[in-house]
């Protein structure tokens, strides 16, 4: 794997999910939301995309911390 990659774990995923249904949001919110691509963001949440950068992660987390 690539330096700047970062696996994402199958609870931060979830996580995520937890979040969107939640507060009732589309792919394309918790995309704009958190600042990473919607199509991106609908991989992650399939489980067609389990590598991301760390960019990409560092979004991700930074929303979800802002969710708790």
């Amino acid at each position: 794997m690539e330096e700047n990659m970062k696996a994402l774990e199958s609870k931060f995923v979830k996580k995520i999910l937890i979040v969107k249904a939640m507060k009732r949001l589309s792919i394309k919110d918790v995309a704009r939301l958190s600042g990473v691509n919607h199509v991106t963001m609908s991989k992650i949440l399939s489980g067609e995309r389990t590598i991301v950068h760390q960019s990409t992660f560092d979004k991700l987390n930074d929303w979800l911390s802002k969710e708790d």
